[in-house]
């Protein structure tokens, strides 16, 4: 058995606002220290330049939730025992749990053993025919003696 699901990146447009936002904050706290600035008091100085630091911490990782959720799709392969996702091939018996989050576009993420959050390679989303997909991962799961559940996760951005 030998089953190929063409997968993307899961948007996250949720973190893409919270980033955006945040940037947004952070900039007007920016521009608000920078009218204020003198170049004689040392406190403005450090509050302006760890709050630059702060936006651009936020920034970049505002692009790379963008660039990532832009990324061509790619291929999960579903054989007998192994999965292959994203370039990353994992036994069955290596795997903890599958977790479906989200009804609408869901996302589902392959918790391995001995792991406290999904690693960024094994979370996805299909990019058709999701609804056959997913069946097709529960009936792999349910014939590898994998549980399958609907909960919220954690990965990497």
């Amino acid at each position: 058995m030998s089953v190929t699901h063409s997968v993307k990146n899961p948007t996250r447009l949720k973190n893409m606002i919270v980033f955006s936002v945040a940037c947004l904050i952070w900039l007007f706290i920016i521009i608000h220290y920078w009218r204020d600035y003198s170049s004689k008091d040392r406190t403005e100085f450090l509050l302006l330049n760890s709050n630059s630091l702060i936006f651009l911490i936020y920034f970049v990782l505002l692009v790379l939730t963008v660039v990532r959720a832009l990324r061509k799709p790619t291929e999960l392969s579903i054989h007998e025992n192994t999965i292959l996702v994203n370039g990353h091939t994992i036994a069955a018996r290596d795997i903890k749990v599958i977790m479906k989050m989200g009804y609408f576009n869901p996302v589902i993420g392959i918790k391995p053993k001995g792991k406290w959050i999904v690693p960024l390679p094994l979370c996805f989303s299909f990019a058709v025919n999701e609804d056959q997909g997913i069946m097709e991962v529960k009936e792999w799961a349910a014939a590898n003696n994998i549980k399958m559940v609907n909960k919220d996760f954690m990965s990497w951005l």
